[in-house]
């Protein structure tokens, strides 16, 4: 018997003109082979067009078809360089399968490349979805604003300069180890760094803007823990009280309010008038401000607290500037205001270090004519030189062991605890652990029950928490030396 004929194809010279005019069939579908081995156009009763490769698989006398592109996003000289490429593989064993599915795949990955840009195009979506709420940090919890705008900075100062302008796909491991070495050697926050490097990588991968491995994979840490954490002592503490009133509205102010309150840093620090509720004595933080993003925290304000709040209310209304439609004065909303009134005070460190060299210059015993000569306040007298240099060496001679703001916070949560003591030096009242860590705003430590427990924490523990924090101001008072001990003991909380 003998084997049946092949079908054989025209060869066709085929030009875009000559696609275009190319009529559709009445039924079916009409193939036209070009001039290049192998590949056909085909059209459909529907009129589409559409570019194949048609070809034995290797070793067999079996058809392979598969369909490469469509006319016209796809034209005659590009079908053919395809075809040319899909060929030159199937004589390699690679069906046409497998090389359509490579192909599409380089395509996506273009694409993905293509749609996420530079470092910083992805890194400015990785910092407005952080500040959406819309990724999770180390606590299967939200982002916090605050975490958000620390990793905008150090992007802007560390990462873009150097790793900006360039595609993900280009930016390679040794780039980054020669960014993060120049880091260390600049004694800059290099694990920060490769954190958020780390994380802008990441959201790309999650959001499929990149597809190849991350160039951090392998990198650890390079400096060991700076924290050192301690609560401070009794002269400390008076110390840095005496010197917050030198200091003044609105560092000072802040510093005394987390002495007094116990609370975040930047909680008060961002405070707002809306916050406080003079009425019924308490600040309010609202839940996108709290970093125990469980609602809304209380705060009972003690009368020292109350007082320092008076005090900046009426620093604020110095600040009063035009409102919006120029009529009238419109003071700043924010209790703490940086130099423009629109923003948080901002400087921690040389506010910080301004508050140590007062707490020295106290200890050295700098008078209040040196500190005018020392500060540039008022007009120096010729001869005085001297006495400026004299009062500086004082000053640098003084001694101050390092603390940092967030010992206040260590202070309040450790005195608490102590409680009072009684003539043996035992402790004969401690701050209930569920009391303080509402009043600090922790989670609760109550296990499992949590999940059974629905009910309005903030109302319940409000009169307990004001006992609490009027408790430790009076404490904190006598320490300072603002108020006298009555009989060596301070009123512990009715509810103890």
């Amino acid at each position: 018997m003998a084997a049946p004929k092949k079908k054989t194809y025209a060869k066709t010279y085929l030009t875009d003109k000559a696609v275009e005019q190319v009529s559709r069939p009445a039924k079916g579908r009409k193939s036209i082979s070009d001039v290049e081995t192998g590949l056909f156009l085909w059209v459909t009763a529907t009129g589409k067009k559409s570019w194949a490769v048609v070809t034995n698989q290797k070793g067999t006398d079996r058809k392979q078809r598969k369909v490469i592109g469509h006319w016209p996003t796809m034209g005659v000289a590009e079908a053919r360089a395809m075809a040319r490429d899909f060929l030159a593989a199937t004589r390699e064993g690679v069906t046409l399968k497998d090389k359509v599915a490579e192909e599409q795949a380089a395509a996506e990955q273009a694409e993905a490349e293509q749609q996420a840009g530079t470092f910083e195009a992805v890194a400015e979506a990785y910092v407005a979805a952080m500040k959406a709420g819309q990724l999770v940090g180390g606590r299967k919890r939200p982002v916090t604003q605050t975490t958000a705008i620390a990793r905008e900075r150090l992007l802007a100062q560390r990462v873009l300069p150097e790793l900006g302008q360039h595609p993900l796909s280009e930016i390679t491991t040794p780039m980054v180890a020669r960014l993060l070495t120049r880091l260390e050697k600049e004694g800059g926050p290099v694990d920060e760094t490769l954190k958020v490097i780390r994380g802008t990588f990441n959201f790309a991968r999650a959001r499929g803007l990149f597809h190849g491995t991350v160039p951090t994979v392998g990198m650890t840490n390079r400096q060991p823990p700076k924290k050192v954490t301690r609560s401070l002592t009794d002269d400390e503490l008076r110390d840095i009280w005496n010197a917050c009133e030198q200091q003044g509205w609105p560092f000072g102010s802040i510093i005394r309010l987390l002495m007094l309150t116990g609370q975040r840093k930047t909680e008060i620090a961002a405070m707002r008038w809306q916050e406080v509720d003079w009425d019924r004595k308490l600040l309010i933080l609202p839940a996108e401000r709290v970093k125990n993003r469980t609602g809304a925290h209380e705060v009972p304000l003690s009368e020292p607290a109350l007082a320092i709040l008076k005090q900046a209310l009426s620093a604020c209304g110095a600040l009063a500037r035009p409102d919006e439609q120029g009529a009238g004065v419109k003071p700043t909303d924010l209790v703490f205001p940086s130099d423009t009134g629109t923003t948080p005070i901002s400087g921690w460190n040389k506010l910080k270090a301004k508050l140590d060299r007062l707490v020295k210059g106290n200890r050295a015993g700098v008078t209040d004519e040196e500190w005018d000569l020392v500060l540039g306040r008022g007009f120096a007298r010729k001869g005085l030189q001297p006495v400026k240099e004299g009062a500086l060496a004082k000053i640098e001679s003084a001694d101050l062991k390092p603390w940092r703001i967030h010992d206040l916070r260590h202070t309040f949560i450790t005195r608490t605890r102590d409680g009072e003591e009684n003539a043996e030096g035992e402790v004969v009242w401690s701050a209930p652990i569920d009391v303080l860590q509402a009043t600090v705003n922790h989670e609760i430590t109550v296990g499992v029950t949590k999940a059974y427990d629905h009910g309005d924490l903030q109302r319940r523990y409000r009169l307990r928490k004001r006992e609490l924090l009027d408790w430790w101001a009076r404490k904190l008072m006598v320490i300072v030396g603002e108020a006298e001990p009555q009989d060596n003991v301070v009123a512990m909380p009715a509810r103890a």
